[in-house]
């Protein structure tokens, strides 16, 4: 009689038996703290929960002091000015640029390998006439074999001489591959900055510090505002300087980042720039109605007869608002992004070093950097 399958034994897997012996001790353990913890309720603890973080006292102390050298440079900056450093002409400075790969070339590096290119060069010479003049002495020795010798070394020679020419023109020609092109390092004359905060104020900042970058509307890290670049302004910007990297960005910069980056307020909300209607309903009583309008109100800042408050971006009264403050204040501060990833600043430990202040037209290729 054939038995029936149905009362075979079944064979279970051993990672499902694991699994259900996991359960149960899982099962065990919660109603273990149910009865020792009746009135508490458990709470689950996720990896995405916030975590502790310690300071040792160094680090206490090293934020004190920061703090402090920050207060006491504010406090001088803000009686004495600048003074060694205060500029009031405009300075221009002169830039090697790639054309091939587009990038700054350091004029050092660039010297060492011409004077690298112009030795090789003077080897291969000096090795050419010296072997010209051991292949003369041979054939005045030996006559027979003058033929065929003055053969081969005409043909080394032509070759030679080949080589040393390919190599005069291989080595890097300023003039074709490179220009030197000349720029503003400051923003003396400039009508526009653009100003953006570079490090967090966090811990050791002083409230002075933290009170003026606020004025200037710059409260996170890495937003940046237009400015018109009026003596408070200026004033102010040279106050936060060690926090702040600005300078004069060119019209196709400030086309670049109201296109990419612009974001408006409307009501006390951020809204993207993705329509010229929104433009028109909240400026069109200006007489804007398109990005390529606000673009050139930008680039045209203060000159619009600015007061201190309207600069500072205050409500208050004290200041004519211009058309260039009321622009600036529909304009969401611009948010950008780090010019070094998260693996360049932790595991490559790059850093910035310091760039800050007042960078005059080369704010131009940063901002393309942080776009």
């Amino acid at each position: 009689m054939a038995s029936d399958p149905s009362n075979a034994l079944q064979l279970v897997p051993e990672t499902l038996l694991k699994k259900r012996h996991d359960l149960d001790q899982l099962r065990a353990k919660r109603a273990a703290a149910a009865l020792t913890n009746p009135l508490i309720p458990r709470k689950r603890i996720s990896d995405k929960s916030k975590v502790v973080r310690v300071l040792r006292p160094e680090t206490i102390l090293i934020q004190a002091r920061h703090r402090r050298n920050y207060d006491t440079r504010f406090k001088r900056v803000q009686k004495k000015g600048m003074q060694k450093r205060a500029e009031n002409k405009s300075v221009t400075k002169v830039k090697i640029w790639n054309a091939e790969k587009e990038e700054e070339v350091d004029e050092k590096e660039l010297e060492k390998r011409r004077l690298a290119v112009e030795a090789a060069a003077a080897a291969a010479a000096a090795a050419v006439a010296e072997e010209k003049s051991d292949d003369e002495e041979s054939q005045s020795d030996s006559e027979d074999e003058d033929d065929d010798k003055g053969m081969k070394d005409d043909n080394t020679d032509k070759n030679k001489i080949s080589k040393t020419k390919t190599a005069k023109t291989d080595p890097v020609d300023v003039t074709s591959r490179y220009q030197k092109i000349t720029y503003k390092a400051n923003s003396i004359g400039a009508s526009t900055v653009f100003a953006v905060l570079l490090r967090p104020t966090a811990h050791d900042t002083p409230k002075t510090v933290k009170k003026t970058l606020s004025s200037l509307r710059l409260r996170r890290v890495r937003e940046g505002v237009f400015l018109p670049y009026t003596e408070a302004v200026r004033k102010m910007l040279n106050l936060v300087e060690p926090f702040v990297l600005y300078g004069i960005p060119s019209l196709e910069t400030i086309s670049d980042l109201v296109r990419r980056r612009g974001f408006c307020r409307i009501e006390g909300k951020r809204v993207p720039l993705a329509d010229n209607n929104v433009i028109e309903k909240e400026l069109g009583d200006l007489g804007l109605i398109c990005v390529e309008d606000l673009v050139q109100v930008l680039s045209k800042g203060g000159l619009d007869g600015l007061g201190v408050e309207a600069a500072g971006g205050n409500d208050g009264a004290g200041g004519q608002e211009g058309t260039f403050f009321k622009v600036a204040r529909f304009l969401w501060p611009f948010r950008m992004t780090s010019r070094k990833s998260k693996f360049q600043r932790r595991m490559l430990d790059l850093k910035d070093g310091k760039l800050y202040g007042d960078q005059g037209e080369a704010i131009n290729g940063y901002i393309r950097e942080m776009l």
